[in-house]
Parts: structure tokens; C-alpha cells; sequence
């Protein structure tokens, strides 16, 4: 028989520990009694069930959950026992809250502290461009909320420059993987070329994911991902889950969507309406012109008419009118000259030409008929391509064509 020292059986028992019940093998799950924190950075409690109790000790630097005796939870760590004292424990890596009435309390007391921050005021959101050009697309490529929300933009608009920032949308790492992306697109510089006067960020950070359960959408809960929310210099679009759903990371932001697929449509209008809307307006200015001209023809026509001594009567009168006529004209034309100004900005902005001014190429088979899917092309077909100073023919060489959003 082999006698050990107490400290020497203790380093035995540990090293058993260590090699049977890794922290990444296991969770315990129980109900919280006896909370404290120790010299502002230890955190110590009970795991208890209706049979047993178990003591939890962990760096307060490590907990990012609210926590309090009777809330349910489960903690990720290594058992140990501590040779100064002989206490078995847990020392925990991470706690997290379990049961959706314990994650809607920790919910409501967050929600409590930041409307108190001021994090969710309407008073300073802002509002997203009518008409943006340049989206940073906060999503994970896999989800189909990010196939839904491409598509629909494409149907609605399109020509837009599209960033891609991949994160994952749910599980321990979701949080820090969105914080990262948001402040990546808040600092990256853009890689096409500006307009004169125009900013070096993008004109909107949508953020997206589809439907789960509470506690899936958590990541969208956290604070981290909250306050990265608020802080972003770049106008914030943020849908997340179905219509029912609603998230702090969607309360923080300035605009919310629905659904991904709302998301798509508050973010751009239909093309088919801003054509309508334009042509409306070019028959309103039209006719505002013609009835303007015909009013000064009649004033001039009877000024020509009268006689003699109604001209001298009304010299004074008409010398005065006619400086107003003059204001007047000068003024409309001034803000005609405006507005139509805005309007062929807008009408060259939806120029196909345009967009092939920015390097991008139309793909026409033999007849002349654009392109619109690869899957119809195959090996040793002859195309054209129609670029910004002409066409030049090519040749498909076979192999997978794919088209996608750029991605970071």
C-alpha cells in the first residue's frame, strides 16, 4: 500500500480530473443560491437541484450575464479541488442562462439599463438614404435570410455595391464575430471610386438573420453587440427573426425591418415607382411652364392694346409690374433649373451606361440577346460584350461560372 501525503493525493485526484471531464465535455445545469462577489473580481455561488449542491468559483471578468439567486443556468468549466481548503468546486469558464423565463428576466434588466443609457432614443436615430449605392451586409452567407434579402434587393434595384461581412448568427462566439464586423465596416476604406463631396463610408450597415428561438437570437441581445450598434458612424438598418421577434440590437438601431425581406424593401424603392414618380413630375413641370408663358403673353398683349392715354394713366403701374415679371421669371427659372438638375442626376443614375462607365460588361449571345444566366451558356459558345466604348466578341472556355456579391 502506498501512503501519500494529503497535498500529493490531492494533485492525484485533480490530475484524474483533468484528463476525464474536460470543460468543452460537459455543462452543469442547476439553479443559483448563495450569489456574491468577492473584492470586486471573484464570483463565487451554489449549483443546486432538488438533490445536491455543488460550489462554483469564477473571475467576475469572465461572467457577460446578469446573474442572481434563483435563476437557472449551466456552467462550462474544470472540477477541482482546492488543496487549501479540501473544497471541491467547479471553476467556471462561462456561465449561461438557462430556460427562456430566466433569459427573458436577464433580457428585461439589460433593456432597463440601456434605455437609461440612452442607447434606444428616436431623438437620434437617423434616416437611411433614399437611394444608397454602397451596403455593408452584416449576415451569414449560409442563412437563407441572406439569399432572401440579395434577391429581393436585385429585383427592386439593383446596381448596387454590395460588401459582404460573414459572421455567425448564434452560439458563444456569434457576439464578438458581430462586433468585429461592425467595427471592421465602420473603418474599412471603400475600394471604388468616390463622387466629389461624397463620404469614404458606406451609405448603410444592414445587419440580418432569420427566425429561432430565443435563445438563438441571444447573440442579437448581447450588450457588446448593442452598444457596437449604437456607436456606428454608418446609418443602421437591422432586421432580425420574424415580425414578432424583436431584439436590442434591433431597438439600438436606427432603422428596423420586420424581416429580412422588409429589410430589402425599406432599404431601397421599386424602380418601377421612382419611373412613375418621374415622369409625373416632368408633366407637372411642363404645364407649370406653358400656363407661366401664356400668363405673361396676355399681360404683355394687353399692355401693346391700350391706348394712348391709358399708357401714360399707367406708365408708373406698368414699370413696376414689369420689374416683378422680371423677379419672378428670373426666380422660376432659378429654381426650375434646379429641380431639373436633381432630376437628370437621378435619371443618369439609372443609366445602363453608367454602370458600365464603373468597369462592369453586358454578356450577348450570337443574336444579340443579353445574357442573363450562366447556366445557359456552355463551351465553345460565341459571345459578345458590350462595354463602356464598344463591343468585342469571346469565346466560353467551359467551367463554373459564379456570381456573386463581393466578399470580405
Amino acid at each position: 500500500m502506498r501512503v501519500l501525503q494529503v497535498s500529493e493525493f490531492i494533485e492525484i485526484v485533480n490530475g484524474i480530473l483533468r484528463e476525464t471531464l474536460s470543460g468543452e465535455a460537459f455543462a452543469v445545469e442547476g439553479e443559483i443560491s448563495g450569489y456574491r462577489v468577492n473584492q470586486g473580481q471573484w464570483v463565487t455561488f451554489d449549483l443546486k437541484d432538488d438533490k445536491s449542491l455543488l460550489n462554483i468559483f469564477m473571475p467576475l471578468w469572465n461572467l457577460d450575464v446578469p446573474l442572481e439567486d434563483g435563476a437557472r443556468v449551466k456552467v462550462y468549466g474544470m472540477p477541482r479541488i482546492y488543496p487549501k481548503y479540501g473544497k471541491f468546486s467547479i471553476s467556471a469558464e462561462r456561465v449561461e442562462l438557462s430556460g427562456e423565463g430566466a433569459l427573458k428576466k436577464a433580457l428585461a434588466a439589460l433593456r432597463l439599463k440601456l434605455e437609461k443609457e440612452g442607447m434606444f432614443d428616436a431623438a437620434r436615430k437617423r434616416e437611411l438614404p433614399r437611394f444608397p449605392r454602397r451596403i455593408a451586409l452584416i449576415a451569414s452567407r449560409e442563412s437563407a435570410a441572406y439569399g432572401d434579402f440579395i434577391k429581393i434587393l436585385g429585383e427592386r434595384w439593383g446596381g448596387l455595391e454590395i460588401d459582404s461581412y460573414h459572421v455567425l448568427v448564434q452560439g458563444q462566439r456569434a457576439p464578438q464575430d458581430i462586433v468585429q464586423a461592425i467595427e471592421s465596416a465602420n473603418s474599412h476604406p471603400l475600394s471604388f471610386p468616390l463622387g466629389q463631396g461624397e463620404s469614404n463610408y458606406y451609405d448603410v450597415l444592414v445587419m440580418t438573420r432569420g427566425g429561432g428561438s430565443l435563445e438563438e437570437l441571444m447573440a442579437f441581445n448581447d450588450e457588446k453587440v448593442v452598444r457596437a450598434i449604437h456607436g456606428s458612424k454608418i446609418p443602421t438598418l437591422v432586421a432580425i427573426g420574424h415580425e414578432r421577434d424583436l431584439t436590442l440590437a434591433e431597438e439600438a438601431a436606427d432603422v428596423r425591418g420586420s424581416t429580412p425581406t422588409d429589410c430589402a424593401r425599406r432599404l431601397v424603392p421599386d424602380k418601377r415607382d421612382v419611373l412613375y414618380e418621374l415622369a409625373m413630375t416632368m408633366e407637372k413641370i411642363e404645364g407649370y411652364v406653358v400656363a407661366e408663358l401664356e400668363s405673361k403673353h396676355v399681360i404683355l398683349e394687353r399692355a401693346m392694346s391700350a391706348p394712348g392715354v391709358w399708357i401714360t394713366g399707367r406708365k408708373i403701374e406698368l414699370e413696376g409690374a414689369s420689374a416683378r415679371v422680371v423677379s419672378s421669371v428670373d426666380s422660376w427659372l432659378d429654381q426650375l433649373k434646379q429641380g431639373l438638375t436633381g432630376k437628370m442626376r437621378l435619371l443618369q443614375s439609372l443609366d445602363p451606361k453608367a454602370v458600365l462607365r464603373r468597369g462592369y460588361a453586358v454578356v450577348m449571345d450570337k443574336a444579340g440577346k443579353a445574357v442573363a444566366s450562366a447556366k445557359s451558356l456552355k463551351a465553345g459558345d460565341a459571345v459578345k460584350l458590350l462595354l463602356q466604348d464598344g463591343e468585342v466578341g469571346a469565346t466560353i472556355d467551359g467551367g463554373e461560372t459564379k456570381i456573386q456579391p463581393k466578399l470580405l
